[in-house]
């Protein structure tokens, strides 16, 4: 009996032994094995953002009279919305200013501008993270409009302005945006203002050079390098939004690839030009850090039919402007910049200066090519395509 009891007692804890084991190693799924853990595989953290470049917004005397003839305002930006959709990051450099209810509107007379505040609702509605509000019609109406503009997009979007200040305090803030982990900073530069600034007032719009002189200083230079290296010390990736060169060519002039070897010289990653409302070419400068180098994307937004001061080569060239999407990369702190493309965007309005629309190239029919308002003019297809090819060049062209 005894023997009977040692031996029941022994399966006993023998079955209990058996389940504490079951219950704490439950049994691993036929699917699941055991993979070591790669440290270094872990540690790997790869983090991208794709960005959107544009040229000019300067919106002009043309586009509000369509729109007071009743034009529907969505038509404009209906066929490059897809772009600003699918990015992470978008900017633009918005050359004019937006005006309230003390501002009347000007769409160009005396080449003076103010926009009603529905055009900050129009630009708004693509989803620009960044617009540079330093250009030469900064100062269009003077303190009031330059307040007036920041006011808008602080109020009325999520979009940050760079380049122009209400306050002296403002002028020391770092405009930083944080996007997918890489952080982003900005600087906008403008050779000037039409309209001149007092002594008391010259911080309100960040130049690079005095208002009243045609060079750039070693001075001018002393102080944005000190604002580049501030930034940079804080970012991941430096840009720097630039109005510069001449207008109405096709051509960087000796400022513009002079500073574009002193951004290189401290390691700014990526510069955007503006101005000339003429494309101007792309490239890579400097051999130890690269560069990326936009001269000018050209106009974005336009409604001028006929200039009078260019020729027509440059009045039908002022219909073209790039729009650009890369890609940027960070791997272990390493930042690379990769999938560099560029769009030939059309901006197109019939012969009776209606119908206002921003058509890429792709899209360009012939039906929207023999309508258009220059057509008459040599603003055809082949110039389009013909211009867009002879600046920029091949490893950056998307046509």
């Amino acid at each position: 009996m005894k023997k009977i009891v040692v031996i029941l007692s022994v399966v006993l804890i023998g079955v209990v032994l058996v389940s504490i084991f079951l219950f704490s190693h439950p049994k691993q799924d036929d699917n699941e094995q055991d993979i070591p853990v790669n440290q270094e595989e872990t540690n790997s953290d790869v983090k991208t953002a794709k960005l959107t470049f544009v040229g000019d917004l300067l919106f002009e005397s043309a586009y509000y009279n369509a729109i007071n003839q009743g034009e529907d305002q969505d038509l404009y930006f209906s066929l490059v919305k897809n772009y600003f959709k699918q990015d992470d990051l978008s900017v633009g450099n918005m050359e004019v200013v937006i005006g309230n209810e003390e501002i009347p509107v000007n769409g160009g007379d005396n080449y003076n501008f103010a926009a009603p505040s529905w055009v900050g609702d129009l630009v708004s509605s693509l989803g620009f993270e960044v617009l540079s509000t330093a250009n030469n019609h900064a100062f269009d109406q003077g303190s009031k409009g330059v307040i007036s503009t920041i006011d808008y997009f602080q109020n009325h979007s999520d979009i940050m302005t760079v380049g122009t200040f209400k306050n002296k305090e403002d002028v020391e803030e770092l405009s930083i945006l944080e996007v997918n982990g890489i952080r982003f900073g900005f600087l906008s530069y403008t050779m000037g203002t039409n309209m001149k600034m007092s002594s008391d007032e010259e911080y309100m719009v960040s130049l690079f050079k005095s208002n009243y002189s045609t060079t750039v200083t070693e001075e001018d230079k002393e102080k944005m390098k000190e604002q580049i290296l501030t930034l940079k010390e804080n970012v991941d990736v430096t840009i720097i939004l630039m109005h510069w060169g001449s207008e109405y060519t096709f051509t960087p002039n000796e400022t513009q690839k002079d500073l574009a070897l002193f951004f290189n010289s401290l390691c700014v990653d990526i510069v955007v030009g503006n101005h000339s409302h003429n494309i101007q070419p792309i490239e890579w400068v400097g051999d130890e850090h690269k560069t990326l180098v936009y001269y000018s994307l050209g106009n974005f937004v336009s409604a001028d039919g006929d200039i009078p001061r260019t020729t027509q080569t440059f009045n039908n060239a002022y219909q073209i402007g790039l729009l650009s999407q890369l890609t940027v990369t960070k791997e272990n702190d390493t930042i690379k910049i990769t999938d560099i493309t560029t769009d030939a965007i059309i901006n197109y309005y019939d012969a009776n200066l209606r119908h206002f629309q921003l058509i890429p190239y792709q899209l360009y029919t012939n039906e929207y090519e023999v309508n258009h308002y220059r057509y008459q003019q040599g603003f055809t297809k082949d110039f389009i395509l013909s211009t867009y090819q002879s600046v920029i060049p091949e490893e950056f062209r998307s046509i």
